[in-house]
């Protein structure tokens, strides 16, 4: 069994250098995916560092804390079961590769490939480390398994998802106190407008007609403000919706083509912007009558 732990750490270290290949020298996008593989390095060595030809590795001083809860045990005894799973996804990646290399336009299928392989040695070998330290057996196998599928199939994703309709309710908030503070202020200057049109006779007339022009301006200038702020959140939108459609593999064009439909210019309500309200001393004045112009007669 130790010479197939050799070859499983040989294969194990192939697939390092065929990621640092991808990532260095091919420009794929698969940098998440080579961070999995090279953790699962030292997991490898610290799972079987008692079955090195050279002797006990010293690998294992790297989880002796895990030495401080109950049932923990570092100093196990290593098993061959996640060998043999990681040699099983390794000749299934190599396999991978090879087929995807045979044809140029299957080169994308291998960049979410890659990571789910690598994800699955590191998910392995630190399984086997818990499993093994705190003796869980067989039933604990299970149940890393388990949680291995149910974050890959979307649990991070999800918790990212909250995330970012948590942060965009921040910012819905924030527009939200904004808008009350504006109608707060507007609500102000109403009033200080109706008490300033009760001083007409103090001669402050003039000075309401300047507070209700102001708050006119006011108003204007939070409707263009509002329909800003309503673009912005829609283009910013638009970008999260091409970085999550990128992040699912789609291509640019795919995603160039999606954003051109979601973006598509809409027919918008013209603004009406209510002229100045005049005065109530301009509005009680009469309109001075035209003189009637009589036609001149000719007659003798």
């Amino acid at each position: 069994m130790d010479y197939f732990v050799y070859a499983v750490a040989l294969l194990l270290v192939v697939a390092v250098a065929l990621f640092i290949k991808s990532v260095f020298f091919d420009k794929r996008p698969q940098k998440l995916g080579l961070a999995f593989a090279v953790l699962s390095v030292p997991l490898f060595m610290i799972y079987y560092a008692d079955r090195w030809p050279w002797g006990n590795l010293p690998m294992r001083k790297l989880v002796s804390w895990l030495d401080n809860f109950e049932g923990a045990d570092s100093s196990f005894k290593s098993d061959i079961s996640p060998a043999f799973v990681i040699a099983v996804v390794l000749l299934i990646h190599l396999v991978v590769l090879q087929r995807v290399a045979a044809g140029r336009r299957l080169e994308r299928l291998q960049d979410p490939i890659a990571t789910f392989f690598a994800s699955t040695f590191f998910a392995s070998s630190a399984g086997g480390v818990l499993v093994s330290t705190f003796h869980w057996g067989w039933t604990g196998a299970v149940i890393v398994a388990v949680v291995y599928t149910l974050v890959y199939l979307g649990a991070l994703a999800l918790l990212a998802a909250i995330i970012e309709v948590l942060v965009e309710l921040v910012k819905l908030a924030v527009v939200w106190l904004k808008r009350r503070a504006f109608a707060i202020a507007t609500a102000i200057t109403r009033g200080s407008s109706f008490v300033s049109s009760l001083s007409g006779r103090l001669g402050l007339t003039s000075l309401a007609d300047k507070i209700r022009a102001e708050k006119d301006e006011q108003e204007l200038t939070f409707t263009n403000e509002s329909d800003m702020q309503d673009k912005e959140l829609y283009a910013a939108f638009l970008r999260d919706r091409a970085s999550q459609r990128r992040m699912a593999g789609r291509s640019e064009e795919e995603v160039a083509a999606e954003l051109a439909e979601l973006s598509a210019p809409e027919a918008e309500a013209p603004v009406v912007v209510k002229p100045p309200r005049q005065s109530r001393k301009k509005a009680a004045e009469p309109v001075a009558e035209q003189p009637v112009v009589e036609p001149v007669s000719t007659d003798a």
